[in-house]
């Protein structure tokens, strides 16, 4: 497939998530810049609930997408949620405390920015606490690409996009497989 098929095929697969999915919020849009405040577990359980169900419908979609943040559908609230091995999680007002000197690249995708790319430098490694729906803390050291799952989803609670965190010259059109991206040491 070349790149024009590519982009048009991506463009497609957009269209039907404006269609369907009317709750996101996208590049452009104020409350993607807020920094999100702080929600008590009840509240934080209500907002994880709903955003598991929009990934699920976007996923359902696009075949792709492992997390949503708050102010990604219009919430300006600290909570977060993932998708990684079948299982949905929700991240309530999570803070990264700690961060690795050494980094990596990927190539990421975000709901928000529709069919843009951007190649962002991030730390390998971080220390997050936040709060599990039944109240639970959690301070632990998370690695690889949950670390890098998270700090994505993190940024979106401060206001930031992955277009904003691309290393120089990294924003492209998604032409590419992101099921098959890597973690890189380099661009």
């Amino acid at each position: 497939m070349n790149m024009i098929e590519a982009i048009k095929g991506r463009i497609d697969t957009f269209h039907r998530v404006l269609d369907e999915i009317i709750e996101l919020r996208y590049v452009g849009d104020p409350i993607l810049r807020q920094q999100a405040q702080i929600v008590d577990v009840a509240e934080g359980k209500i907002i994880g609930s709903q955003l598991g169900e929009i990934l699920l419908r976007y996923r359902g979609i696009t075949g792709t997408g492992r997390g949503l943040a708050a102010p990604q559908i219009g919430l300006n609230r600290a909570v977060f949620v993932t998708f990684v091995d079948g299982k949905l999680q929700t991240f309530i007002n999570p803070t990264i405390v700690e961060r690795s000197a050494q980094t990596n690249f990927y190539r990421e995708l975000c709901i928000s920015t529709g069919i843009m790319a951007a190649d962002v430098e991030r730390p390998e490694r971080i220390i997050m606490e936040w709060t599990d729906i039944e109240g639970g803390k959690h301070h632990e050291k998370i690695e690889e690409f949950l670390a890098r799952l998270y700090q994505h989803e993190e940024a979106h609670l401060r206001g930031k996009l992955n277009l904003d965190e691309a290393a120089p010259g990294g924003i492209e059109f998604a032409t590419f497989n992101p099921l098959k991206e890597q973690l890189r040491k380099t661009r």
